[in-house]
């Protein structure tokens, strides 16, 4: 009865989703490109294999890369169905992967969609990566004696108060996962407090710090001060900070938008605030102060060269992004207070001044000058950082392992 409640619930919300769908691809045409595979239509077959399949799902861009390893790891033993919500972690998936890897928008979450999806590819399993728990997919699993996997599981405290406010749905739920990895006992605490049984949950680590190792290309474009990953409200504070930073003249300023297609609009703020500003894609030989990358697959290449890395989605309450990738790429690490994605990550670099914490675009610019007049220091932050990814390395290994034993299959 409660996922038929919940079910009503989506299914009257359908429109509402697909209205959406359209409005953001006026903007990016990647909503609109497999559209049907929402509804669990226009799936692709696998050509004839005799591995098992399982179906992975990674929400968006961070999870497509932070899962990589884990995912090629598993393609080893089975053929992997690759689900992601958004365009930008469809286009990173494809970019990845070869042709034994099947990627697809993920299915709404109603019974009859599915259905369709599993009984299309009929998994030996499926995997959750992180913090996407919807009800059905859970349910129906079950009901078809699927196991069902949380990996490099999280729940923020902000995530765990918002499903403890749907616990009459959740806790149900829940008892039908198989079993949960989970990165600091802090996210296990609080799934237990949802009703997770402790004979069904593992402290593991996180698969991130198994950072793939990359062909990085460093960018030659002199010394500069990296932005990335920043959302709507943190480029003016930045920009503004730049501003009053006493060495402007030997530092370029590169902002890399968590959204792409937000760069244009960074660029003529930038421009309208009186700096000499310039997208990534155009940039050529004329001065500039400021630069907006407009196109992703090349944030490692930019890590691995600035003079230091502020890590965006902190300086507003979006919960921070991974500060993994820069910290094993040799950048100076600066965040702001708003990490709760990340809390437990963030903690780790902060109790080995592996990172700088900010609360304010005073103490942003502070930062700025404290690295950029500190090379000796900068550099000590760098190489603790990279201490800390090398010392929490190990996690993809152990969740692979115990899943492909589980599921009968030689390691």
């Amino acid at each position: 009865m409660k996922l038929a409640i919940y079910n009503f619930f989506i299914l009257i919300c359908i429109p509402i989703f697909a209205l959406r769908i359209i409005f953001k691809s006026t903007v990016d045409s990647g909503y609109r490109k497999f559209f049907f595979n929402r509804f669990g239509f226009s799936l692709e077959r696998f050509p004839s294999s005799e591995k098992k399949i399982i179906w992975f799902h990674a929400v968006s861009l961070g999870e497509v890369i932070g899962s990589e390893l884990l995912i090629k790891k598993l393609s080893q033993n089975f053929d992997v169905v690759l689900t992601t919500s958004t365009p930008t972690g469809l286009r990173k998936a494809k970019d990845i992967y070869s042709k034994n890897i099947v990627i697809h928008y993920a299915p709404w979450d109603l019974i009859f969609i599915i259905n369709r999806f599993i009984n299309f590819y009929k998994p030996r399993a499926i995997l959750v990566f992180e913090t996407e728990l919807w009800p059905t997919m859970i349910s129906m699993a079950n009901k078809k004696n699927i196991p069902l996997y949380l990996v490099n599981g999280r729940l923020s405290e902000k995530s765990y108060k918002r499903y403890a406010l749907w616990s009459w749905l959740f806790s149900e739920v829940l008892q039908r996962i198989s079993f949960l990895f989970v990165q600091t006992n802090a996210h296990r605490e609080r799934f237990l407090k949802l009703g997770i049984k402790e004979d069904r949950i593992k402290i593991a680590g996180s698969v991130k710090f198994d950072i793939a190792q990359k062909d990085i290309q460093p960018k030659n474009v002199g010394t500069f001060i990296l932005a990335a990953s920043t959302h709507p409200g943190e480029e003016e504070k930045l920009l503004k900070a730049y501003d009053n930073f006493s060495a402007k003249k030997d530092f370029k300023l590169f902002i890399c938008p968590r959204h792409e297609e937000r760069a244009e609009g960074i660029s003529q703020k930038a421009i309208s605030m009186g700096f000499k500003a310039i997208l990534f894609s155009e940039l050529r030989d004329d001065p500039y102060e400021v630069c907006i990358i407009n196109s992703t697959g090349f944030l490692s290449d930019f890590y691995a060269s600035a003079s230091m890395a502020f890590v965006g989605g902190s300086l507003v309450a979006r919960g921070g992004h991974n500060l993994i990738e820069p910290a094993a790429l040799g950048a100076p690490i600066i965040v702001g207070p708003h990490t709760f994605n990340f809390e437990d990550i963030v903690q780790e670099f902060l109790n080995n001044q592996a990172c700088i914490r900010v609360s304010n675009q005073a103490q942003l610019l502070d930062a700025i000058e404290f690295f950029a007049g500190d090379k000796e220091e900068a550099n000590k932050y760098a190489l603790r950082a990279k201490e800390v990814v090398k010392k929490n390395k190990g996690s993809t290994e152990v969740q692979a392992s115990y899943i492909i034993s589980q599921l009968g299959e030689k390691h």
